[in-house]
């Protein structure tokens, strides 16, 4: 992912410019001697750029654990959690990121490290049918990021990022309003469909959430309902495939039977 990639630069554009890297060679070069302070932290960084991430982590945490007041901590303590995430680490990553966060307060990449956590919990979403959790979780997380820290330049990420959110959310409501449907139970499905337009305003699912808002309306006989969502639908979302539909049934005969799911 770009974000992912320039945030993961920046951090060794920042520890590049704490030390004055040393010439090197061999494969993979280390820029500083073995009896150099900074051995275990070069080696992590080339091992990190070789997606060599276990051997990334174990040298991150072996530098760390001997030099945790060294002036490359905050990179390191962020490069391990970048070697975590990398490596489909999600949940350990988040727990790196989330120290920085809380015992670097004047890090450069204390931003960095509060977005990296919130992709950690994205990461670990799981499909629409299953549990929410993690996603209920990241859209916490994003939202307090934007909070924390305006003036991010990760803020247009956090963005789009929000919006994926809002979509994974929305289409577990809409399965469940679908279920419901299915079984003609109209009023349950309503509410699914509720929580989609209240919840999440900005999802892909809102215009079908109106739609079939709209037509569970006209089943429970409730008219004038039915009607001003198919408004709102129209006026919203001009030429989407639910909108023509609305268009359709707008002002039409009461129906008596749903049409099929989709």
């Amino acid at each position: 992912m770009r974000s992912t990639f320039s945030t993961w630069r920046r951090a060794l554009r920042i520890a590049g410019a704490t030390l004055t890297l040393l010439g090197g060679c061999g494969l993979p070069p280390v820029p500083v001697s073995k009896d150099s302070e900074r051995y275990e932290f070069e080696v992590g960084r080339v091992s990190l750029e070789a997606n060599r991430f276990l051997d990334a982590q174990a040298h991150f945490k072996r530098f760390l654990d001997l030099h945790p007041g060294h002036a490359l901590a905050d990179s390191a303590q962020f490069l391990l959690g970048m070697a975590q995430y990398k490596g489909k680490s999600f949940a350990e990553a988040a727990v790196e990121f989330s120290i920085l966060v809380r015992e670097f307060p004047r890090s450069l990449l204390r931003d960095d490290a509060a977005y990296q956590e919130c992709l950690c919990y994205v990461g670990q979403m799981r499909p629409p049918q299953l549990d929410a959790t993690f996603a209920l979780r990241a859209r916490t997380c994003l939202q307090e990021f934007q909070l924390r820290y305006p003036e991010s330049p990760h803020t247009a990420d956090t963005r789009e990022r929000l919006i994926e959110v809002a979509d994974r959310l929305a289409e577990k409501e809409h399965q469940i309003g679908m279920m419901w449907i299915k079984r003609k139970q109209w009023a349950s499905a309503l509410v699914y469909f509720e929580v989609v337009l209240r919840d999440t305003p900005e999802s892909r699912w809102v215009p079908e959430a109106l739609l079939w808002k709209a037509r569970c309306h006209e089943l429970l006989g409730q008219s004038a309902e039915a009607e001003a969502t198919y408004r709102r639908l129209i006026a919203d979302f001009p030429g989407h495939r639910a909108a023509v539909e609305a268009e359709h049934r707008s002002s039409a005969a009461e129906p008596q039977t749903a049409p099929e799911p989709r």
